[in-house]
């Protein structure tokens, strides 16, 4: 497979790089690219990790909070056994 480039300053940056670090392109591309996809799979791991904190902390938070109305929720919300409103 061939990648075409037609951007003028991604050209001028891989040209410097290959000059400046005597690698080829492609070795160049691929290892940028293998860099981000590390940094990506990273970032989302941490998004995840991030996630399920925070949904702990709610379930706790949920779980030490005070019954406010021991009622059932037929009561509270005033319909009788037939779902009718009371």
């Amino acid at each position: 497979m061939s990648i075409t480039i037609e951007n003028a300053e991604v050209e001028a940056l891989l040209a410097d790089l290959t000059e400046t670090t005597r690698r080829t392109a492609p070795d160049l591309l691929l290892d940028l690219l293998r860099r981000e996809q590390a940094r990506m799979s990273g970032e989302a791991e941490r998004r995840i990790a991030e996630g399920l904190a925070a949904d702990e902390a709610m379930r706790r938070r949920w779980h030490a909070s005070p019954v406010v109305d021991p009622r059932p929720i037929e009561q509270i919300l005033a319909y009788d056994e037939n779902g009718l409103p009371v």
